[in-house]
């Protein structure tokens, strides 16, 4: 019975999301399309990315894929842009909040953070690619393994943590009310993932518990990108109207 209620959970949550990803990646394009200035299409367009691998990440999650060898980078590689894609807008984000800062301020020092948590994550794919492509690993190299990925899953929470910070008190700060709505939903979304990191760390995947944790806070972040695309509307509208002339 419970194993049922996670096949239904598992199966509800996924196509909840994948019809707000879907949704969400039309309207982001749709927008880009309506932006004349550059940085609206760029988050646009960013966003419309963000949401895509997110819904190729929940779509392959019902596929099978071997735990070692060259095939198992396949599964892998969904993982691993997310993290990349997560990370790379976040921060193009905080440096737009920063850009509109009438002040300009280093918000919670991302300037001095943003490069060695690029190494970081870098090394962990890195550390991912190779322990994954190498077969037959000893149980002593499996050990060692476990434990460098455990370390830099933590690592990644941390960093993804973070990014949300400074998404929120930068779009705060930010002197533009249609980026600051955007950017303190990306950041909220942000938040919902590190929680969702933290949380299902402690519980066994698989288990009712791990599903509800997982699936509910991954239902909300996605909803909140799609608020964060949807905030930009407006200007979407405005920019739209100024291009298209008026009818004779």
């Amino acid at each position: 019975m419970c194993a049922d209620l996670v096949d239904v959970i598992n199966v509800g949550a996924t196509v909840v999301t994948v019809a707000i990803l879907a949704v969400g990646i039309f309207r982001a394009l749709k927008l880009r399309r309506a932006f004349v200035n550059g940085v609206y299409r760029s988050r646009a367009t960013w966003s419309a990315f963000l949401m895509l691998v997110i819904m190729i990440l929940m779509l392959t999650n019902f596929i099978n894929f071997p735990s070692s060898g060259i095939l198992s980078l396949i599964g892998a590689a969904p993982v691993l842009a997310l993290i990349f894609t997560v990370f790379a807008y976040s921060d193009r984000s905080v440096l737009v909040a920063i850009e509109t800062d009438f002040f300009h301020r280093n918000t919670l020092g991302w300037l001095r953070v943003r490069w060695p948590a690029t190494i970081v994550i870098i090394v962990f794919v890195i550390v991912v690619l190779v322990s994954s492509a190498i077969p037959n690993l000893t149980v002593e190299e499996q050990s060692w393994a476990n434990n460098i990925g455990s370390l830099f899953f933590f690592a990644i929470a941390a960093i993804i943590a973070y990014a949300a910070a400074a998404l929120i008190v930068g779009a705060r700060r930010s002197s533009d009310r249609t980026l600051r709505m955007s950017i303190l939903l990306l950041g909220l979304a942000l938040s919902t993932l590190a929680l969702s990191l933290i949380v299902t760390s402690f519980l066994n995947e698989g288990t009712l518990p791990y599903v509800i944790v997982n699936k509910g806070t991954g239902v909300v972040g996605i909803y909140l990108i799609y608020r964060s695309v949807m905030a930009l509307s407006p200007i979407g509208k405005i920019e739209r109207d100024a291009v298209t002339p008026a009818p004779s």
